[in-house]
């Protein structure tokens, strides 16, 4: 049997593992419930070899979005689990826009529009294809102006999230000092179990933990209101990659658009005044870096991760800028392989004071990250590189399984084993 061969079928018995018959769970024990983004990456994997199942993983999610629009993080379709934060712990009830289905009161990046833009594509079957766009579509258009309405209201052009976990990259080296400033005086009671399948050494820290929890006793006092955290959030930072992922999903929500008909001045504006702000306000020249701008203090983050690539994902880098970026990418300092480390991509560069080579999101490489960089670096005709970084990912996988996340020294698993978007782009990437 090939190589290519054996790694799709286990993907694929991987992913067949972790289906609830409603959702693909991330994985079997650590992420019991179905989660946002994941759920979008997991889809566009399911597409490769399965179109009606991967339809079935975006209307379950969408099961879940709030009155309002929002499409919230975390939806538990079948009530709680060993898993905390369990359901009640959020108070969205308190929120007159929460759905019937017991969620999280905070949302991630979207991906959803650029997953069935990627369903729509592989569907040989062209009415069925645009049937399912159409049902869907008014439910993503409504996520997409929820951003601009609760997490940019003063239409900059960039949206703003209010808990690190909203950036999917929730201990990322990028937050330590926004949450150094909270004091987690006001900490509700919470259970901690993250750590009953994942050692602790990979898991975030108890400090970092308790102003996770913090932030989101504070929002539920305001009853999940996005017009009262706009003003009070402790925690509110325009993010590089938020907003890069969402300008991606833009661009294939206005094909989606087109597709069926429907207006699209609402869509191009969005793309015009994200493509305006993005550089004045997340470009360091100096640097030839992005970094992401901090509204509560009113200065740029100046931390280097994986984050900064993402504008190549979404195309809104120019040439010359693009040409920088690779440069980092390359540079054995940061991101490239040296003697210490074998793999693409770290998720925050190594001559940061605060990288972790095992820690979550401080270090490790995640295989979602080099499928969107990849893409970033096609599009910009770094096909080369891109080469290298898919082969990386393909000998991780190889090596160490489908695991959440790789210690980027060698090709040991972190994390969650058997997990299931790690599956699912690695099929993407094979197809």
């Amino acid at each position: 049997m090939s190589r290519v061969v054996s790694l799709a079928d286990e993907a694929k018995r991987i992913l067949r593992q972790n289906d609830t018959g409603g959702f693909v769970k991330p994985s079997p024990k650590q992420y019991p419930h179905q989660w946002n983004w994941d759920a979008a990456l997991i889809a566009i994997g399911l597409a490769t070899f399965d179109v009606p199942r991967a339809q079935a993983e975006v209307r379950k999610l969408l099961e879940g979005q709030w009155r309002d629009g929002m499409v919230p993080h975390i939806l538990y379709h079948d009530g709680p689990s060993d898993y905390f934060p369990t359901p009640d712990f959020w108070e969205t009830q308190r929120s007159p826009n929460a759905p019937t289905v017991q969620t999280s009161g905070l949302t991630q990046p979207p991906v959803l529009a650029t997953a069935v833009r990627a369903i729509y594509e592989r569907d040989e079957d062209k009415d069925r294809a645009r049937s399912f766009v159409r049902e869907v579509y008014p439910k993503l258009l409504a996520w997409h102006r929820w951003f601009r309405t609760a997490r940019d209201p003063k239409n900059t052009g960039l949206v703003a999230i209010i808990h690190p976990w909203e950036s999917g990259m929730d201990n990322s080296t990028r937050w330590t000092e926004a949450l150094a400033r909270i004091s987690p005086t006001d900490v509700p009671e919470y259970e901690r179990r993250d750590r009953q399948h994942v050692a602790a050494d990979e898991r975030p820290v108890t400090g970092d933990y308790d102003r996770f929890m913090a932030l989101i006793g504070r929002y539920r006092e305001a009853a999940w209101d996005a017009s009262v955290l706009y003003d009070t959030a402790p925690f509110y930072v325009q993010d590089t990659f938020t907003s890069a992922v969402l300008h991606r999903a833009d661009e294939d929500l206005m094909f989606l658009a087109e597709l069926l008909g429907e207006p699209t001045e609402e869509i191009g504006g969005w793309l015009e005044r994200t493509r305006n702000a993005f550089d004045t306000r997340l470009w360091d020249e100096n640097a030839g870096l992005y970094y992401d701008f901090d509204l509560r203090a009113g200065r740029s983050v100046r931390e280097n991760t994986c984050a900064t690539f993402l504008p190549l994902y979404a195309g809104l880098a120019s040439e010359t800028q693009a040409a920088r970026l690779v440069e980092h990418l390359l540079n054995p300092d940061e991101y490239a392989p040296d003697e210490h480390t074998r793999y693409f991509l770290p998720s925050a560069a190594k001559n940061s004071p605060y990288f972790e080579p095992r820690r979550y999101w401080r270090g490790p490489v995640w295989l979602n990250i080099n499928w969107l960089v990849i893409q970033g670096l096609r599009r910009y005709g770094y096909a080369e590189v891109a080469e290298t970084v898919t082969a990386h990912t393909l000998e991780l996988i190889e090596r160490g399984g489908f695991a959440e996340y790789y210690d980027p020294r060698g090709s040991e698993p972190c994390g969650a084993r058997d997990f299931s978007w790690s599956a699912a782009l690695m099929l993407e990437l094979l197809s």
